[in-house]
């Protein structure tokens, strides 16, 4: 166990011993996976990084005959967006143990998500994790799982929510590409983390340096649409004025560190990733200071669908 290792493990059993309880008040089942998203007792990211850990520990589970399910309910209830497909993963009464003595605390956060590799436990396990592993499952236990299979094993959306996406592909009524900026309030659109905002001026220069890389798409694909989405309102006000281009309309948060929105705008980011997996490619856009998304990324494996990022 390297130092990082070690630095994991404590807080797991400090975490253990302050939120759980050393009596046993019912019997749970064991060979059982929780995988939880909270308020913030231990980092979770975006919504693309939740369905990371989520598609990651669902697999680990498959491979080592465990039970699956998922306590999501922090800044809102996972399966008022998401309903079971072909698994049920939704938690059910009596099924989640708070005895110390019965669980394994997992905080699998990036690289530390490698770590469930020839885990060795009897206890119902609570896990917390942001990273995709396929990859490394695959190969450890010689599985040939891809990330869209299993995603569409688990989800698919509630009537609300296809009802929503329906709408909007009417609207487009045809064929279309997708292209994401991702600006992580580099345009002071609003607070994310502790990221600032560029000088107003330079603000300008980075909306129009994007706005013509949006611009030099269109042209290349002179006879398609393309949605385009956004962290920035500016952005896509502007955007929003060149032909062939579709916005998704809604309040713009980030689920990761805004609470108590309405419905409706935390919908806006599940109909984003809806959106972009049935597009034809994928593109993800922006300068070297931008963050290089991987939201469009797994949106785009959901379906197979071409992926690319374009550095301008």
């Amino acid at each position: 166990m390297n130092k990082q290792e070690l630095r994991h493990r404590v807080r797991e059993i400090e975490y253990l011993c302050k939120n759980y309880f050393w009596a046993r008040s019912y019997s749970c089942p064991h060979k059982m996976l929780i995988s939880i998203v909270d308020n913030g007792r231990f980092y979770n990211g975006g919504l693309a990084d939740r369905f990371k850990g989520e598609i990651s520990s669902y697999a680990w589970c498959k491979s080592n005959g465990y039970d699956f399910r998922i306590k999501y309910d922090f800044p809102f209830r996972l399966e008022d967006y998401l309903q079971p497909a072909k698994y049920n993963w939704l938690l059910k009464e009596n099924e989640m143990s708070h005895c110390m003595r019965d669980v394994r605390i997992m905080y699998a956060s990036g690289e530390m998500g490698r770590r469930m590799i020839g885990l060795k436990t009897r206890k119902q396990i609570h896990y917390w994790g942001n990273m995709n592993y396929l990859h490394v499952l695959n190969e450890a236990y010689g599985t040939d799982y891809s990330w869209g299979e299993l995603f569409l094993e688990l989800f698919k959306p509630t009537a609300k929510l296809q009802n929503a996406i329906d709408d909007l592909k009417a609207k487009i009524n045809c064929s279309y590409n997708a292209a994401v900026f991702r600006f992580q309030n580099l345009l002071g659109d609003f607070r994310e983390y502790s990221y600032e905002p560029l000088p107003l001026s330079e603000q300008q220069e980075l909306l129009m340096r994007c706005i013509k890389g949006l611009q030099d798409l269109l042209n290349k694909f002179p006879n398609t649409k393309f949605l385009v989405t956004s962290d920035s309102s500016k952005f896509l006000e502007v955007a929003s004025k060149l032909d062939r281009v579709f916005i998704i309309p809604g309040k713009i948060v980030h689920c990761g560190t805004v609470e108590g929105e309405d419905f409706d705008v935390y919908m806006k980011s599940f109909v984003d990733f809806y959106m972009i997996s049935e597009a034809k490619s994928v593109y993800c856009v922006g300068t070297s200071e931008m963050y290089p998304s991987e939201f469009p990324m797994y949106a785009a494996k959901l379906n197979d669908v071409n992926f690319e990022r374009i550095l301008l």
